[in-house]
């Protein structure tokens, strides 16, 4: 029963001030409407895309759309906006200024921005006065993002096709010595192919003693097994290594024609799934929400006030 009498009090004293807050609120709103006009606040058209991370292989363990959120949210893409849109002389920053690096970047991430959606794919918003300008830094941005992963993956992949170039000279040499050695032994012991050899040789030398061939035809040619059985192992062995060296010599060979198409090749790293263009409204400031916000603060004071001021009247009294 307090309360209620409590709260009929309060409403009574409401409606005893009711002119004085519909001519608060009144003002409030003039007032709002007037102050978050294009005279005092400069309105801002927002152009936004959205893009998906193409061709790209991420770095460490974060996935490729934190990858592109991270490098075009980099400084070095952030300086290079600000130089072909003129942001410092753009946002009204002073270039002498000591700190207008600073403050330029501060200005930069308020106006420009980027996010990952549920889809995986990266929204890019930009914030300015001009809607043709909006859209063209979005589409800057996409450009010099591209810019950045290819001089990324040229970097990366001319140091692996320099590494791989080096590995398959190495190779080569290691090959090239071996066919020496071998072409040594064929040129000094006749050893050309040592299975073929030994089992034709093998063959050669029982016939010739099954048939009684002359004793210089089966000395020469049990000479000829003496050498493929001094030799023959040694020579084995590099015929082995040479098809050995030979196979990990072509996979590196395919390494640097991978590595080397990398670096040579100019590759799109966003695709663009929702395209920049300008808009035709502006995005703020929202001048209704402006006006109520203040509207309904105004109101809310101005009314502790007046019940504050009843309260020191009614105790005077």
């Amino acid at each position: 029963m307090k309360n209620f009498l409590e709260s009929q009090s309060l409403i009574k004293q409401i409606l005893h001030w009711k002119i004085h807050l519909i001519v608060i609120g009144f003002v409030a709103v003039i007032l709002a409407a007037l102050f978050s006009s294009p005279f005092f606040i400069t309105p801002l058209f927002k152009s936004q895309a959205r893009i998906y991370p193409t061709n790209v292989k991420a770095f460490s363990e974060e996935s490729e759309s934190e990858q592109l959120l991270e490098i075009i949210s980099s400084t070095d893409i952030k300086r290079k906006m600000i130089d072909s849109f003129g942001l410092t002389e753009r946002y009204e920053i002073k270039s002498g200024d000591r700190f207008a690096q600073t403050h330029v970047l501060k200005e930069y991430d308020e106006h420009v921005s980027s996010s990952k959606t549920r889809f995986e794919t990266i929204e890019l918003s930009v914030l300015d006065a001009d809607p043709e300008i909006a859209c063209a830094m979005v589409d800057s941005l996409i450009a010099f993002y591209n810019v950045k992963m290819l001089e990324m993956r040229r970097a990366k992949y001319s140091e692996e096709l320099l590494t791989y170039q080096k590995d398959l000279e190495r190779k080569q040499a290691e090959l090239d010595s071996l066919n020496r050695k071998m072409e040594m032994f064929r040129q000094e012991y006749g050893i050309l192919d040592y299975e073929n050899q030994a089992q034709q040789l093998t063959l050669g030398y029982a016939e010739a003693l099954a048939r009684g061939a002359a004793r210089s035809s089966v000395n020469e040619l049990q000479k000829r097994l003496d050498v493929l059985a001094e030799k023959g192992g040694a020579f084995r062995q590099m015929e082995m290594k040479t098809l050995e060296l030979e196979k990990q010599r072509d996979e590196i060979s395919r390494q640097v024609e991978e590595s080397y198409s990398l670096v040579n090749r100019n590759d799109r790293f966003a695709m663009v799934v929702e395209e920049p263009f300008p808009a035709d409204k502006k995005s703020y400031p929202t001048r209704w929400l402006i006006v109520l916000a203040s509207l309904i603060s105004v109101e809310f004071l101005a009314m502790m006030l007046l019940l504050l001021f009843d309260s020191l009247n009614i105790k005077k009294s």
